[in-house]
């Protein structure tokens, strides 16, 4: 099963049910001059993950006590829809002469194979921690920091004329990709926009010409006039499920360009 399910205990008597009921528990709180530094998760980059890679995960947390820091510990990095990540042990290194300041390091494996990620649980995810100092004094969190867990995107089968005539109209195709978490491939991405681009020969600067949605099959087409020599791309942007993507660059000759070229 995906979601958790709380259990409740019951015994029955005859005519009657007596529910046995567990007093709740105060939730762990923070004590002493402990305090939280930073949280970095993967280096401070979003985490990409295609339909079947699987990758470790850096978790550096940063904290300070007088007495200095023991341990990090539990740590856990909790996402959508009951997704969680299970972290491996924490090292903790001093920063400072002090020992005051010390910085604990951590790994976590994410697979997108392992039939414990879904596509619903890409997005938003949070970092959970208790940090423990030397003299017993402690800092918890259970929202710590925030970082970003997508599917990646693919844009491929880019096509265009390698060379044109000056004033005609050239059609570029692609098709745009996604990885889907619960089959392990890609999939064509249905009513997503993407953006062709142009560069002209000898410039560094893109050109947004126009924008496509892609069709059933993730297909993207356009028709264009084109003036003078350069090359095309396809951009599509990502959003807070998947990263953006570029398409391979397509270079295109014009005959008859004019000798100092616009687009």
């Amino acid at each position: 099963m995906r979601k958790s399910a709380v259990a409740l205990c019951a015994v029955a008597a005859v005519g009657a049910v007596a529910v046995v009921l567990v007093p709740a528990t105060a939730p762990e709180a923070s004590r002493g001059d402990t305090a939280l530094v930073s949280v970095v998760v993967n280096q401070g980059r979003t985490v990409e993950l295609g339909p079947a890679e699987t990758r470790t995960v850096t978790v550096e947390v940063t904290a300070r006590d007088d007495s200095g820091i023991r341990a990090v510990d539990p740590i856990g990095l909790w996402g959508p829809n009951y997704a969680a990540l299970k972290m491996g042990p924490m090292t903790c290194t001093p920063l400072d002469g002090a020992g005051t300041t010390s910085r604990c390091r951590g790994e976590a494996t994410v697979a997108a194979t392992a039939r414990a990620l879904f596509d619903d649980q890409a997005g938003s995810w949070f970092v959970d921690l208790r940090i423990r100092a030397r003299d017993g004094d402690r800092y918890v969190s259970k929202n710590a920091a925030g970082f970003s867990l997508k599917r990646t995107a693919l844009i491929d089968l880019a096509d265009a004329p390698a060379r044109a005539t000056a004033g005609e109209a050239v059609t570029v195709r692609a098709r745009l990709q996604r990885a889907d978490w619960d089959s392990n491939t890609d999939i064509p991405q249905q009513g997503a926009t993407a953006y062709l681009q142009f560069r002209p020969a000898g410039s560094s600067t893109w050109t947004t010409l126009a924008a496509a949605v892609t069709d059933g099959g993730g297909a993207l087409s356009l028709n264009v006039p084109v003036r003078v020599p350069g090359t095309f791309q396809w951009y599509a942007p990502g959003d807070k499920w998947t990263t953006s993507a570029l398409s391979a660059e397509l270079p295109l000759a014009v005959d008859g360009a004019a000798a100092h070229p616009g687009q």
